[in-house]
């Protein structure tokens, strides 16, 4: 039996590569070798594929700028002053690859964001040209947009994230006999090579912030063993050499002492010299002068911190993550152990339902006097959320069912004269 797994192109306005690897989707990869499959991968956004010889230029820990090619924008962003891309491996690439293959049983196509579907009705319309296997779509896209989703002509359309419904269902659809394994990890070897690894040591969130769809996707919180994680970085920072290393988790700090603490601990045992990453938004009030110290120990060269705003109201729609007083101390403890303004992040929303530019300004204006770099967070209506919900209420002109419009980038929500200048000068006072 033969698996064709493909992660599409983007389409959109920008797009860089941050540490961005279809993480849970080789998860899925790891099932099917695990019933004995044959793996064929292809993803579009990988800067070391062969086509990129001559063109890849990796900037600071491995990441870098994705190959792009400007093209027309949809009609639904026809007033937005910015030029719309496909970033990706071109299209004659990925032909030529599909052209090398023959036999398939089935075609599995995962997506990241729901905006960036274009990407994936490409693919599937190549696919259903080119092979007679069915075509099942999962990931992002048709767990918040399902019935979106079932426009894309994909055969069948998986929501959420359980490996083992997925299987159950997958076999009752198309006669397949995979088995479930309760142990699956992300399958990396799919990849010749890597300028970083990703990893998450936990899945989902204790959180319930109003703005996240994390619940939808993972509707519990859970720890992963500490020791499988532990196997899993080494295993692969041998293989490919890697010295960058990015955690994908929500809550990274919860429970420090008990799990991540341990995970560094292990790893340090053998490998001393990695750079860790937190791309996602942290919680202060984890980080005590202790822990500060431990991090600057352990390698990290990346800490992205959430603060998101000063409002209190919007602080409670949060489950209260952040007080400014946890703030205040976790930049202290972190300056004291060393850290550096470059080495550190802090998120601010920008966007929110019924959000003032005023309460933006006010909490850069209060970030300025702090040590770290200000980095703004445009907010993405996420179907199946609080403020999805609100947002529809707020603005029911609003088609903001449609995947387009819940691309961040663009401000769906802000639609006041003056808009893109108001936000370039937003843009402009984040600056140091």
């Amino acid at each position: 039996m033969k698996a064709i797994f493909i992660n599409p192109p983007v389409y959109d306005f920008s797009a860089f590569d941050l540490w961005s690897k279809p993480y849970g989707f080789l998860f899925i990869v790891d099932l099917f070798v695990k019933n004995g499959w044959d793996i064929c991968y292809f993803d579009f956004m990988d800067r070391n594929h062969p086509f990129y010889h001559g063109r890849k230029k990796d900037k600071k820990f491995g990441c870098g700028n994705y190959f792009f090619q400007v093209v027309e924008k949809p009609s639904i962003y026809g007033n937005i002053p910015r030029k719309y891309k496909r970033f990706g491996l071109p299209e004659e690439v990925f032909i030529k690859y599909l052209e090398s293959i023959k036999n398939v049983d089935v075609i599995l196509i995962s997506c990241g964001m729901t905006y960036w579907y274009f990407g994936v009705h490409e693919v599937v319309d190549i696919c259903k040209k080119m092979k007679k296997a069915p075509v099942i779509l999962g990931g992002s896209y048709p767990t918040f947009c399902p019935e979106h989703a079932k426009k894309s002509g994909a055969d069948m359309i998986f929501e959420g994230a359980d490996i083992k419904n997925f299987a159950a269902q997958l076999n009752q659809n198309y006669g397949f006999r995979l088995k479930y394994y309760e142990k699956c990890k992300p399958y990396w070897q799919v990849y010749e090579k890597l300028s970083y690894l990703v990893v998450r040591t936990g899945f989902g969130c204790p959180f319930s912030c109003y703005y996240c769809g994390v619940k939808k996707i993972y509707p519990e919180y859970l720890f992963r063993n500490v020791d499988e994680v532990v196997e899993e970085v080494i295993e692969n920072v041998n293989r490919y050499n890697i010295q960058d290393i990015a955690f994908y988790d929500d809550a990274l700090f919860y429970n420090f002492e008990n799990h991540l603490r341990k995970i560094l601990e292990n790893i340090a045992s053998t490998h001393k010299n990695l750079n860790f990453h937190t791309p996602n938004g942290i919680h202060p009030r984890y980080i005590t002068k202790d822990v500060a110290f431990f991090l600057k120990e352990s390698g990290f060269k990346t800490l992205r911190l959430s603060l998101e705003t000063l409002d209190e109201k919007r602080q409670k729609e949060s489950s209260f993550k952040v007080y400014l007083s946890e703030f205040e101390n976790a930049m202290r403890n972190l300056v004291d152990a060393k850290f550096s303004k470059q080495d550190i992040g802090a998120y601010i929303l920008a966007g929110l339902p019924g959000q003032s530019i005023e309460e933006v300004v006010q909490t850069i204006k209060y970030l300025k006097q702090f040590s770290c770099e200000i980095k703004m967070a445009e907010y993405s209506p996420i179907p199946g959320t609080v403020d999805f919900e609100i947002s529809k209420q707020f603005y029911p002109a609003l088609p903001l069912d449609e995947p387009l419009l819940q691309n961040n980038s663009i401000f769906p929500l802000w639609n006041f004269e003056g808009k893109w200048e108001k936000i370039n000068w937003l843009k402009n006072l984040v600056k140091p």
